[in-house]
């Protein structure tokens, strides 16, 4: 891209940090047109605005989106993921996951390299929570988000294992800090799942002035599916608490 733009914009984090209710709570603006995972491998999904009318008229149509997109993913990039349709801001999210991957290289490079880009790292505080949630949605329920009206499903205790825990806990902070580096040469804003979740109005009338939007209260149908009790959710809550005693990770259990 030959001219400065600041009204794109890419989320990314690890996985189960709300990245989805974040999509939604942009998405709820009028001035922003805020895509979910339109670079995950498959069909294209969670696109919005116009491409999601045409999806809906012509049932072939995302079909022959998503064949452009993995023809030329940087061409999609600018053509499709970042068009404004008629909006001040653009965006769309990309999990740490993906862009570690070979396949994603050239595109990552390509965000990288491209200034313009500013960049919001979403992250989640608790990381006990965050795993429990990777765990549950992975190995449980298969469930991943609900919206207003849908039923929640019923979570049966579980059982983790203080070593998978510690070790998912370092490879999330270590993720972290990797992209935070890999981006800073770029405008960047952090928020935490936490913070959207008490709808801090502060940090979100910071994010949409780093947006360039004007402050709007952000509404999602999105619902959370975890429990405000982890005792209620773990079955050897005590045995991780013990385990984690006098390390960095402890305070995730004070906070159970």
């Amino acid at each position: 891209m030959d001219s400065y733009r600041d009204n794109i914009y890419m989320i990314t984090c690890a996985a189960r940090t709300g990245s989805t209710m974040l999509v939604h709570l942009l998405r709820s603006h009028p001035e922003i047109c805020s895509h979910d995972e339109i670079f995950s491998t498959g069909k294209i999904g969670g696109i919005t605005g116009t491409y999601l009318i045409k999806r809906r008229a012509d049932p072939e149509f995302i079909d022959r989106l998503s064949a452009e997109r993995d023809r030329d993913p940087i061409k999609f990039l600018y053509k499709i993921a970042l068009d404004l349709q008629g909006k001040k801001a653009a965006c769309f999210k990309l999990k740490h996951d993906e862009l570690i991957l070979p396949e994603y290289k050239a595109l990552r490079d390509e965000i990288v390299n491209d200034r313009d880009f500013r960049i919001i790292h979403l992250r989640r505080e608790n990381l006990l929570r965050r795993y429990l949630s990777h765990y549950i949605a992975n190995h449980v329920t298969h469930v991943t988000m609900a919206i207003h009206g849908q039923v929640i499903p019923e979570v049966p205790r579980v059982e983790l294992n203080p070593q998978e825990c510690q070790k998912d806990f370092e490879a999330i902070r270590s993720r972290e800090l990797e992209f935070v580096e890999l981006f800073a040469q770029h405008p960047s804003f952090s928020i935490s799942y936490e913070e959207m979740v008490a709808r801090d109005a502060e940090k979100i009338r910071a994010l949409l002035d780093f947006m360039g939007v004007s402050p709007r209260e952000l509404t999602t149908t999105t619902r959370r599916l975890g429990c405000d009790d982890l005792r209620q959710v773990i079955v050897n809550f005590e045995e991780l608490r013990t385990y984690f005693a006098g390390s960095p990770y402890s305070k995730f259990f004070e906070q159970a």
